[in-house]
């Protein structure tokens, strides 16, 4: 490699952006570069191809060698050095180091939404001072616009206007900074459409090439259909489904023409949905359209309860197929039309909606769904949007003096302050499921609320004094054409009962609200959450993921037993990314997911919510370190959950390999995990062994609990007789699982097949490495992934883990407790479990004494059933959820945190 003459320096860091130059003297090519820390690690990479005129006059080369880079600031820490290097030598180049003082900004940017071409932001002060700074906006190097802030305001509003340029359907990421910071302070991906007329002005393009896909709600069109066009049980007829989705397209403005619908017909419908309506055919055709349209699992009836209509709407059922219609001889005005319409509903569930209103696929069984999970849950509501995708409502609040709010009003509707299930004082009638014991229960819609409004909030205000949840559901989406029903002015029709209603219900509910908060925009965080206990942030590296690995199970059933306990659970994953599916769980379960681009950094989250806290939980020292002096220096107690002893697991590993080097980095993880277990409140293992080799290396008395483990009951599996084999289950990211599946194939299966050549090994799991597939032989078989647990365990006579290294407690061991399948474990796979050798299962290490184990427990079927029995037995009485939320109660209360739940409602 020819010797480079590399010259460079770093300029400024501001805004997330390293400024400077590099070159290799007496070469012209621009340099490839590297920005990292001091240790190593990686901070962002470019070109130094940049000209400068500086650079040109001084000779250096002919100045095309300055740089902007754009750097990972997340991962840089208080008084981090920068240095960049020569990319393809891994040199540094000269001059180059560079100390950040500060990677903490004055203000935090909470980037809200684009409408049209209008980027909406909140700023945070974190030092209220007098004076004015100014906030940046840019696209990678390019600054496109500028914001005066009031630095003597706790919170301010602003916006600026993106530019054409941007607004081209394609995902750019809009950065805030302050000029002077190294840090930037807000960030968002925009996707802006160039088209900025307002959808309304542009019904009579919907239905032509290029439009169609324009609505706001032409996403969740294309969706359903495709939804229902893949589903192998679908009721309905793609003829019926093309007709509803060009319902759709063409809207509801204007129409004269109304083609036949069919409704899905269902001998049980499990809902009834009523939709309310006096004339406006055209808007009642559309719901109902969209009901068709929308792909649902749940069976279900529409009822359309006819107030004395004298358009279409009387004739509705010559129009709509499978259409039960609720007709009134005389007019009863919406709240006695819809207490009559649910007198002929089949369903066990009442679904009250609008008929300005356009649902979503899943809308319904989202709703159905936590009543099914939740047995005190009498009411839930959809997430209501605005015509242009934004957000109308989230649920309401009725504050102190009686006042209602819609919470969410014009925010954007994909934020995740919004989007997880939680508890409010009421939800709108516009879209709200009510089971039907519930509904007769309360009374139904309380007649002194006739003719309409505020019959919904005295509804949810009956529902909650009967003792159920009033709860709002956020993956229930439903557009709402608001005002086209009763209009907008409420001094004339219907809406003029708006205002004599609200005296009726401030009088009638007075003590259930007078000791709440005062109305408060900036307190609308806090207040959106009904009947919570205590507020606890948990932080892990990543979201976990049902059914993928163990870890994943276990902070699932930890975050359920905080809600149990009466939490507000906030979680963040290190890495702030929404992970579909899983994030959804989550926020399905109640707990709010912070992620990107509404938060942009882990700083960022403790900057914002901590301060709101009442405590934290980590998972895992690597994420831990990072942050517990921030939080300390708050005052907030950490709960420092290991997930498993990191070097414990490490140390074992290299013995095994007799490998000095890993032994090193073993030690050096032992220090760094130690500083944490030193540092934290309360320190949680999943095992007595971890908490002894912990206290063995702390030099005082640490608050330490054993993690409480969950697993569920399940059905009795097959018997002895009717299964074969013996099976193991790993994740193989993990390399205690990798080693385990290699030792069972190399060593123990050869003297296995010398004896009984009958018994197979089959090895399930995730991240399988390629390099198994040469171990599938006549008495291996590499399966992979496992669509379904009850295959791993039900259908093998044993589960074996032959684990030879690692820490922690094994999940997939109690898996097996759970269903009752005996096992042949490791000394280290049963760390933790309360499995005893010979009593709930067969202890084996070496390769003839697994030969031997197995063979033993294989053929002796009293044996079997012993340690099934046992094993059932243990999993029942140490392993169940009720033993663990009183055990997480006590973790809690051990740093001070209490809640006034007893355990006969956990």
């Amino acid at each position: 490699m020819t010797n480079k003459n590399l010259a460079g320096h770093i300029d400024s860091f501001e805004g997330g952006i390293l400024r400077g130059w590099a070159a290799d003297l007496g070469d012209e090519h621009p340099l490839e570069i590297v920005a990292c820390d001091e240790a190593g690690q990686l901070l962002g990479t470019g070109v130094a191809n940049e000209f400068r005129e500086d650079l040109s006059v001084n000779n250096i080369n002919k100045g095309v060698h300055g740089f902007s880079l754009v750097l990972n600031n997340e991962l840089l820490r208080k008084e981090s050095a920068i240095v960049i290097k020569d990319k393809a030598s891994d040199k540094k180049i000269a001059t180059s180091k560079f100390k950040v003082s500060n990677t903490l900004g004055r203000a935090a940017v909470s980037l809200e939404s684009l409408v049209g071409n209008k980027l909406s932001f909140i700023i945070r002060n974190k030092q209220v001072t007098q004076g004015v700074f100014t906030l940046a906006f840019r696209v990678g190097s390019e600054i496109i616009g500028h914001f005066e802030c009031d630095s003597s305001k706790n919170t301010s509003y602003g916006y600026i206007y993106v530019p054409a340029k941007f607004l081209d359907n394609v995902k750019h990421t809009i950065v805030a900074f302050i000029y002077g910071e190294p840090a930037f302070c807000g960030k968002l991906e925009i996707q802006g459409d160039p088209v900025l007329t307002p959808w309304e002005y542009l019904n009579h393009s919907r239905s032509i090439p290029h439009y169609i896909s324009k609505p706001p709600s032409a996403d969740s069109r294309y969706e359903s259909l495709t939804l229902q066009l893949r589903d192998k049980e679908r009721t309905i007829d793609i003829e019926s489904l093309s007709t509803a989705h060009s319902v759709l397209v063409e809207g509801y403005e204007g129409r004269k023409n109304f083609s036949n619908l069919t409704l899905p017909s269902f001998e049980n419908p499990k809902v009834s949905i009523i939709v309310p309506a006096y004339n406006k055919f055209s808007l009642t055709y559309h719901c109902i359209a969209s009901i068709l349209l929308a792909f649902n699992k749940t069976p279900y009836e529409v009822i359309l309860a006819d107030d004395c209509s004298t358009d279409e709407t009387s004739r509705a059922e010559e129009i709509i197929t499978n259409l039960k219609v609720s007709r009134n001889t005389e007019n009863l005005r919406f709240l006695r039309s819809c207490n009559k319409a649910t007198e002929i509903a089949s369903g066990d569930y009442i679904v009250f909606l609008n008929n300005d209103t356009e649902v979503k696929s899943l809308w319904l069984d989202e709703l159905i769904s936590q009543h099914e999970a939740d047995a005190n849950v009498g009411v839930t509501g959809s997430k209501l949007l605005n015509l242009d995708g934004t957000l109308q409502e989230a649920g309401g609040i009725v504050w102190s003096n009686g006042e209602p709010w819609n919470a969410g009003r014009n925010a954007n509707s994909y934020d995740c302050s919004w989007n997880y299930v939680r508890q409010v004082d009421y939800v709108t009638g516009a879209a709200l499921c009510i089971s039907r014991d519930v509904w007769e229960k309360v009374g139904r819609f309380s007649e002194e609320y006739a003719p309409c409004y505020y019959e919904d909030t005295d509804l949810s205000f009956k529902v909650r004094e009967a003792g159920y949840k009033v709860l709002y559901v956020p993956h229930s989406e439903v557009t709402h054409f608001e005002g086209q029903s009763h209009g907008t002015d409420v001094s004339k029709g219907l809406k003029q009962y708006q205002k004599v209603n609200e005296a009726t219900f401030r009088r009638a509910w007075f003590n259930s609200y007078k000791h709440g908060a005062k109305p408060s925009l900036s307190n609308l965080h806090l207040e959106k959450d009904r009947n919570i206990e205590q507020r606890v942030l948990v932080i892990d590296y990543t979201t976990p993921m049902e059914g993928v690995d163990a870890g994943s199970h276990a902070a699932l059933k930890e975050i359920e037993m905080m809600l149990a306990l009466g939490f507000k659970v906030t979680f963040v994953p290190q890495n702030l990314a929404i992970m579909g599916l899983h994030t959804k769980k989550l926020q399905n379960m109640g707990v709010e997911v912070l992620y990107v681009p509404f938060y942009y950094s882990l700083d960022d989250v403790l900057d914002r919510r901590l301060e709101e806290m009442d405590a934290v939980y980590i998972t895992r020292y690597e994420v831990a370190k990072n942050y517990i002096e921030r939080i300390k220096a708050e005052n907030k107690p950490i709960l420092f959950n290991n997930a498993d002893l990191h070097f414990l697991r490490e140390m074992r590993a290299a013995l095994l390999k007799n490998d000095p080097e890993a032994m090193d980095e073993a030690l050096l993880t032992r220090d760094e995990e130690l500083a944490v277990c030193e540092a934290v409140d309360a320190i949680l293992t999943y095992n007595t062994t971890e908490q002894a080799v912990i206290s063995s290396h702390l030099a005082k008395k640490c608050n330490m609990h054993i993690t409480p483990w969950v697993v569920d009951p399940k059905p009795p599996g097959k018997g002895f007789s009717d299964r074969s084999g013996i099976a193991f289950l790993g994740g193989y990211g993990h390399k205690p699982n990798v080693e385990a599946v290699e030792f069972m194939v190399e060593q123990v299966m050869p003297k296995l097949k010398s004896v009984r050549p009958d018994i197979t090994f089959t090895v399930y799991g995730s991240k399988m490495p390629k390099e198994f597939e040469k171990f599938a032989c006549e008495n291996v078989d590499i399966v992979g992934f496992a669509e379904s647990l009850d295959k791993v365990y039900n259908e093998h006579r044993i589960f074996i883990a032959p684990l030879l290294s690692g820490a922690g407690i094994k999940g997939k061991v109690l898996d097996a407790l759970a269903y009752a399948t005996p096992t042949v474990l490791t000394d280290v796979a049963a760390e933790g479990t309360g499995l005893t050798n010979g009593i709930s299962t067969l202890i084996a290490n070496t390769a003839q004494e697994w030969v031997d184990a197995v063979i033993k427990l294989y053929d002796d079927e009293l044996l079997w059933k012993r340690l099934s029995e046992n094993s059932e037995l243990l999993a029942r009485e140490n392993f169940s959820y009720d033993n663990g939320v009183k055990r997480m109660r006590t973790v809690f209360e051990s740093v001070g945190v209490f809640t006034s739940k007893q355990m006969g409602e956990l």
